[in-house]
């Protein structure tokens, strides 16, 4: 075995200098020395490079002339703290801004360095420059909080989804279940009417409690007949037979089919120039009809004034019904389109949601907005033919 002596190894004291500066000037971190007035003594070729300043500029400066005073003030404690307790400082973040404004983050390890006799002459500082990791984190964040907010937006999708398929489920049912219903009671609805009205012919200027009663009767039967009505509405919304109607006609027809009081004033806007739609005319004039009826019940104890207008917008007719009732709650508003939820004391809440599945049969949409005055305004967007 062959031995070596360590002596024969030894770098030549003229060379230790040289060599060693050499040997920092190639490590990756960068690295540098301060005596114990905090100025700098040594600093290697990475501490350059990502100060961006000379070395010769620094040696013999301190954090003061390069630094913004608040950083400076930062590693002049760091630099007293290992002084003071002559132990290695560990520091896992720390800003610092170069010559030319950039901002660096750095992991920074501070060590004393000592003499033959043990005492702390100099603090060697050890960099790692973790900008790049920083901002990969911060990319990362980024990226993750834009994937959670797409997640929210999914998720909140289909919840809106499930709540519409919820909802059409309910609507199915309830139009499954009015078939049956119409019949099997509009029977004895009739039946109470006719015995009402022979009960009525039997007490000619009679009895007055009876007459009240008869009449009670009567208005109860109307209203039940009325509700049955809605439901076989909404069970018969069928496919569209869509053709070319003028609207102007729609609005004809629409307006004669209901019971105008003496206290309700109408008044009909409809340009000469308005294009054809492109609708099923029968159905289109039962979502107008319900929509007018609604308008009229929130008017019929005051009175008001009804208004039905269209005009041509973005390929389009708009058609408004808009009203001077009552108005409708914001809570109910916004529940407006479920069904049996009303505005309307006694309503099952249908004729709303019957026009719109009428007005979006033909291709249309219909839309609750709110009215610059009291009441209400209710829009239809219909397809013109082409």
């Amino acid at each position: 075995m062959t031995l070596y002596d360590a002596s024969s190894l030894a770098i030549p004291e003229e060379l230790n200098e040289g060599f060693l500066s050499a040997i920092i000037d190639h490590i990756a971190h960068p690295i540098f020395v301060k005596d114990r007035e905090y100025r700098f003594v040594l600093l290697n070729r990475a501490m350059e490079e990502m100060l961006g300043i000379p070395r010769a500029e620094m040696l013999g400066h301190t954090d003061y002339d390069f630094f913004p005073k608040e950083q400076a003030d930062w590693f002049r404690a760091k630099d007293l703290e290992m002084f003071t307790g002559g132990l290695p400082v560990e520091i896992t973040e720390e800003p610092l801004t170069d010559k030319h404004g950039q901002q660096h983050t750095l992991s920074t390890t501070k060590v004393p360095l000592r003499d033959a006799g043990g005492s702390i002459t100099h603090l060697v500082g050890i960099i790692h420059d973790i900008t790049p990791i920083k901002r990969a984190e911060e990319a990362l964040r980024e990226v993750t909080a834009a994937l959670e907010q797409r997640m929210q937006e999914r998720t909140e999708a289909l919840l809106a989804a499930q709540t519409e398929l919820v909802r059409r489920e309910r609507l199915a049912v309830i139009g499954l279940f009015a078939g049956g219903l119409a019949h099997q009671i509009r029977n004895p609805l009739g039946s109470i009417k006719n015995a009402a009205y022979l009960v009525k012919l039997a007490n000619p200027g009679g009895d007055d409690d009876l007459a009240r009663a008869v009449s009670i009767i009567q208005d109860e039967v109307a209203r039940a007949n009325q509700i049955i009505t809605d439901l076989v509405d909404y069970a018969r919304v069928t496919a569209a037979q869509r053709r070319l109607v003028p609207v102007g006609l729609l609005m004809e027809i629409a307006l004669s089919a209901v019971e105008l009081a003496a206290n309700v004033r109408v008044t009909v806007e409809c340009p000469d120039e308005l294009p054809q739609v492109f609708v099923d005319p029968s159905q289109l004039q039962r979502a107008l009809q319900k929509l007018m009826k609604n308008a009229l019940q929130s008017m019929s104890a005051e009175g008001g004034h009804l208004t039905l207008s269209a005009r041509e917008e973005g390929g389009a007719v708009l058609f408004t019904v808009a009203d001077t009732g009552h108005g409708i709650p914001d809570d109910v508003r916004q529940r407006l389109f479920e069904p049996l939820v009303s505005g309307t004391a006694g309503s099952l809440g249908l004729g709303l949601i019957t026009a719109r599945a009428l007005v979006e049969n033909q291709g249309g949409a219909l839309a609750l907005e709110k009215s610059d005055h009291a009441g209400t305004r209710v829009m239809l967007r219909l397809p013109i033919g082409e």
